[in-house]
């Protein structure tokens, strides 16, 4: 549990009221300049346009931050950082240039500085209360491909985590993003299974990687026909090993997007928080499972 959904609600309501402020001053810019300015220049209103734009960038930011259940406490301090960035700039500007601003002008600048002003003591506090989660978890992207990795330390020897790692069918009791799991025929290398997805999706994997008590590998049959996902090669390997107050596991996948360069930097963005949500989460509930086993 990491404890962000405070700090997500405000990340949230952040990002909606920077974007409606950034569509009101797109679509009002020359309305908005003889209220805001006592002579205002004709370059103001496509500065002012400009900052709608920025505004904008800046929700669809904290939307992708607020949508993100391991959202970090340093990139939550960013925003509140920025967000005290834009309300000093605002005293700077009320106080030193006041007089270029109308009676309305100085009354906006003061209550949107004010509204950011709740936000980023919001999000600072909501920040406090995140805890890092105890899977090591990581995605990146490595020419063309997006390797993700997880490692998780658990109370229990590594016979048992070996045990619990290879019970196949029950691989669906904690992967979210899988519901069943069949072993189609035979064990260790050159084993087959079909995994089943929550949409009805399903797709065949074949053992590649086998050494009994460390590691094993399957490699996903993407060139099939019906392979649901926008992917051209896609690999695991499952490993563990004994540390000193037990065992720890890890999990390495890596995937190569189909399309062009654009349509891969977009998945890549798109899956980045997906990879790493539902890894910390099997990990989460495979060292339950383990622990549990390993206490009898």
């Amino acid at each position: 549990m990491t404890h962000s959904a405070t700090a997500r609600l405000f990340l949230k309501l952040n990002s909606q009221y920077s974007a409606l402020c950034g569509l009101v001053l797109l679509a009002a810019a020359g309305a908005l300049s003889p209220m805001i300015f006592a002579q205002p220049a004709d370059w103001v209103p496509g500065a002012l346009r400009l900052l709608g734009g920025g505004l904008l960038g800046f929700a669809a930011l904290l939307y992708v931050l607020a949508k993100n259940r391991f959202v970090s406490r340093a990139s939550v301090h960013e925003i509140v950082l920025l967000d005290v960035l834009w309300v000093i700039a605002s005293i700077v500007t009320v106080a030193f240039f006041g007089p270029l601003l109308t009676t309305t002008g100085i009354s906006l600048v003061t209550i949107v500085a004010m509204v950011v002003a709740f936000f980023a003591i919001a999000q600072f506090a909501g920040a406090a209360k995140i805890v890092k989660p105890r899977p090591v978890a990581d995605v990146s992207s490595r020419n063309g491909d997006l390797i993700a990795t997880v490692k998780r330390e658990v109370k229990a020897p590594i016979e048992t985590v070996w045990e619990v790692m290879t019970d196949h069918p029950a691989y669906a009791d904690v992967a979210s993003n899988i519901t069943k799991v069949e072993v189609l025929s035979g064990e260790g290398i050159g084993m087959t299974r079909r995994c089943h997805g929550p949409k009805g999706e399903s797709w065949e994997e074949t053992c590649d990687l086998f050494v009994p008590g460390r590691a094993f590998g399957f490699r996903i049959h993407t060139e099939a026909e019906d392979y649901p996902y926008p992917l051209s090669a896609l690999s695991g390997k499952w490993l563990v090993k004994p540390v000193k107050d037990g065992s720890e596991f890890s999990i390495e996948i890596t995937a190569t997007p189909k399309g062009n360069a654009l349509a891969r930097w977009v998945f890549t963005m798109v899956a980045k928080h997906q990879f790493k949500a539902v890894l910390i989460d099997l990990a989460d509930a495979w060292a339950t499972r383990m622990e549990r086993e390993a206490r009898g």
